[in-house]
């Protein structure tokens, strides 16, 4: 999973799904911190046709071809149906966020994900990697009481 990940930091162009203009929305946030950090964000969303000025896409179907990683930020029943509209697109891995509770991810989803060859991160908010401050000390703490898998400790040495 550490290549996925790293795969993720690498991508300068990331779709997020979930993203809305409302107040306190974690994709928004998501989406702001990212483009502060110089990533070009395209956002998800069919009620949506701009967030923040970005032209917003009504679904991962309509995203330009060279859109790779998309970071799933809503709750698991509307990931699998974001996970089955990937099918025939040039998407190639996601990002099925989890901060506090249950997250984007379904192990359905994630098993649609593998059939079709799409590399998949869960459990894990995705600032714990492209963060810093706060989101980094989450991600140490995580490090240091175990409840990190193996596989993302590799992640903190770069």
């Amino acid at each position: 999973m550490k290549n996925i990940i790293r795969d993720f930091i690498g991508s300068k162009k990331i779709a997020i799904v979930g993203t809305s203009e409302n107040t306190g929305n974690w994709g928004k946030s998501l989406m702001d911190e990212l483009i502060k950090k110089g990533y070009e964000i395209i956002p998800v969303n069919p009620g949506c046709e701009q967030i923040g000025g970005v032209k917003c896409y009504a679904s991962v179907k309509d995203l330009p071809p060279d859109i790779e990683s998309v970071i799933i930020a809503v709750p698991p029943l509307i990931t699998e149906q974001i996970i089955d509209e990937m099918d025939g697109t040039k998407i190639k891995r996601v990002w099925m966020h989890r901060g506090a509770g249950k997250g984007a991810y379904s192990e359905k989803a994630k098993e649609i994900c593998k059939k079709n060859r799409i590399d998949v991160v869960y459990g894990f908010c995705p600032m714990m990697f492209f963060g810093d401050g706060f989101h980094r000390f989450h991600l140490w703490i995580r490090n240091t009481f175990g409840k990190l898998p193996p596989e993302y400790k590799l992640i903190l040495k770069h």
